[in-house]
C-alpha cells in the first residue's frame, strides 16, 4: 500500500511519521486477509472503492473521511515483544489526544491491540516487523460512520473476544461521541503538534538509530509499484 512504502522509504531516519485524513472510503486488508471473505467486493466495485492490502497483520478496515490515519516507522531495541510495542504506541496516541481533550483519558486497550472506549472500538492498529524495524499503523475513528462499515465490510472471519458477535453498528464508536463537535482535522492538527513528543516519552529507552545493514531489504520491499491515494 502506498502509505506503507512512503514510510518505509524513510527508514534511514530513526523515526518517520505520516498522518492523513482519507478523502473517500477505501478498504484496507491485513496482510493475510482474503478480500472475498472480509469485504463486500461487489459493493466496493459498484462504488469504485479501492481494496488495498497493508504490510501489517490484523483485520480489515474501512478508511473514510471521518478517520485519522497514523503510520509510524521506527527502529526499536527488541526484535520481538509486539504486544509491548503495541501498548506503548497506543498509549502515545492516547496521550496526544488527552493533552488536547482530557476527557479522552477514558480510552483504553482491548483485544490484541484495539484502542477502545469501554467495549466500543475507536481505533484499529497493526504492526509490520523486520528485525529491529517496526511499522505501526492506526486508523482512529473520529466520526464512526457505521453505515460505511456495513456497506463495504462483511462480519470479520476473526474477531476479538470482547466484540461478542456484535455487528459493526454495535461495535464501533467515534471520538466525537465523547467530545461533541470534534473533527478529524482537529485531531490531525493535535497529532502533528504533539505525537512526536508523546512517542519519545512512551518509547524512552527502546528507540535506536537505523540499522544500516537492514536498510537494503526494507528499501527493496518498498520499491514495488504502489497505489496512489484516491
Amino acid at each position: 500500500m502506498w502509505i506503507d512504502d512512503q514510510i518505509v522509504m524513510q527508514a534511514a531516519r530513526p523515526m518517520a511519521v505520516g498522518l492523513w485524513v482519507p478523502e473517500r472510503p477505501l478498504v484496507v486488508l491485513g496482510s493475510s486477509n482474503d478480500p472475498k471473505a472480509e469485504a463486500d467486493v461487489d459493493a466496493c466495485a459498484r462504488d469504485a472503492v479501492p481494496i488495498l492490502k497493508r504490510y501489517g497483520g490484523g483485520g480489515t478496515v474501512v478508511l473514510h473521511s471521518g478517520c485519522v490515519v497514523a503510520s509510524i516507522g521506527l527502529w526499536v531495541r527488541q526484535h520481538f515483544q509486539n504486544r509491548f510495542y503495541f501498548e506503548r504506541l497506543n498509549d502515545a496516541l492516547i496521550d496526544a489526544l488527552c493533552l488536547n481533550w482530557p476527557t479522552l483519558r477514558s480510552l483504553g486497550q482491548r483485544g490484541l491491540s484495539d484502542i477502545t472506549n469501554d467495549d466500543r472500538k475507536v481505533a484499529g492498529t497493526s504492526l509490520f516487523r523486520s528485525r529491529n524495524y517496526l511499522l505501526y499503523q492506526a486508523s482512529l475513528l473520529v466520526e464512526a460512520r457505521a453505515e460505511v462499515f456495513e456497506t463495504y465490510l462483511r462480519h470479520p472471519t476473526r474477531e476479538p473476544d470482547y466484540r461478542q458477535g456484535r455487528g459493526h453498528r454495535g461495535f464501533v464508536a467515534g471520538l466525537a461521541d465523547l467530545v461533541p463537535g470534534l473533527t478529524p482535522q482537529a485531531v490531525l492538527a493535535a497529532f502533528q503538534r504533539d505525537l512526536a513528543n508523546t512517542l519519545d516519552a512512551r518509547l524512552e529507552g527502546e528507540l535506536i538509530p537505523a540499522e544500516a545493514d537492514q536498510l537494503p531489504g526494507l528499501f527493496k520491499r518498498a520499491q514495488s509499484p504502489g497505489v496512489a491515494p484516491p
